[in-house]
């Protein structure tokens, strides 16, 4: 059995983007041919934190001890993601999406919920330093469980009537809980089976992880709601145009800023700041925002936007690390 989970997992994980595609067509099919689903919060919370959990399992939160020696990268991290980030989305919403508000809302859910484990295996991939990212990832984490509720309501405005506190306890569901039982199993992993075959089961959890935003993309795909969707094509073009400029300009930007550092550095910068956590996104949108055509077209722009921020990400390691690597004294990525 651990043998076949490990497989399908790993499937999962390698094929994520073509899964996430399927996926959702799946659910709208399911709303429009079938009648859908109707929301159910406790379901929906549930798969979430099915999402959420494995992810946690796999970060370190101690590695935030990092900071002390890699200040500037991650104070600079810091600016792009709770600075810039915001404020190019707030733009972008006015530009693009002034007469869809609620897709404007998942843009701006987007850029303040930065860095995800995914940002460490990209780094990896183009050579970075693992440690700086690890680094970004954990502080970022943490700003934005004290951030969040503060600043989306004041994006939202009257999209929203859910205030601070309200927010608050979403990310002590959707965030701090699965953190902290992340943080215990993987302790008590280490303790019984030892560091090694932790590491081994880090591509299970991911893989768990993955294969519950599926389960969560196709039960908010699913929704009786989503018809809207089906019935007017157009919004997925409209959604996509201004993703596509946000992730462009968010690698250009961080990469610009991020020249000063070594390469290693700069690319966990780049990786820290332009990859966003999506579907810690999507577990709060879903719990936040509940049911009806509104709510759908948030959780529609977050799921559009990993079919721009995976291949994005990607092409940056394949191609753009190609050209600036060899200019650079490459470090292997140091070990966790």
């Amino acid at each position: 059995m651990p043998g076949a989970v490990q497989k399908t997992t790993s499937f999962v994980s390698k094929h994520l983007t073509k899964l996430i595609f399927g996926v959702m067509l799946l659910g709208l099919l399911n709303s429009y041919a079938f009648g859908g689903i109707p929301f159910n919060l406790a379901i929906c919370a549930s798969a979430s934190f099915l999402m959420i959990y494995p992810m946690f399992v796999n970060l370190k939160i101690g590695d935030i001890v990092e900071i002390k020696n890699f200040k500037a990268a991650v104070g600079l991290s810091l600016v792009i993601n709770f600075v810039i980030s915001p404020a190019l989305a707030y733009g972008l919403g006015r530009v693009f999406l002034a007469d869809q508000p609620y897709m404007a809302l998942g843009l701006m859910l987007i850029s303040l919920i930065p860095t995800s484990g995914m940002t460490a295996t990209w780094t990896e991939l183009a050579k970075g330093n693992l440690k700086v990212a690890l680094s970004i990832i954990a502080t970022s984490l943490l700003v934005v469980i004290a951030t969040l509720p503060l600043v989306l309501p004041l994006f939202a405005g009257n999209l929203m009537s859910a205030g601070p506190l309200f927010i608050f306890q979403r990310i002590l569901l959707v965030i701090v809980i699965p953190l902290v039982l992340g943080d215990v199993t993987r302790r008590a992993i280490v303790k019984r089976k030892g560091q090694p075959y932790y590491k081994s089961l880090k591509p299970v959890f991911a893989g768990l992880s993955s294969t519950g935003l599926l389960f969560v993309l196709f039960l908010i795909m699913s929704l009786d709601a989503n018809r809207l969707l089906v019935e007017h094509p157009a919004l997925v073009l409209k959604g996509l145009v201004p993703l596509v400029v946000y992730y462009v300009t968010m690698f250009a930007a961080s990469s610009v800023l991020g020249w000063g550092f070594e390469y290693p550095i700069r690319a966990a910068v780049v990786y820290g700041t332009s990859v966003r956590y999506l579907a810690l996104a999507l577990g709060i949108a879903v719990p936040l925002l509940g049911s009806g055509s509104s709510s759908s077209l948030v959780v529609l722009t977050v799921a559009l936007a990993f079919f721009v921020q995976v291949p994005l990400s990607s092409l940056y390691s394949k191609f753009i690390v190609r050209f600036a690597a060899p200019t650079a004294a490459v470090a292997p990525a140091p070990a966790r």
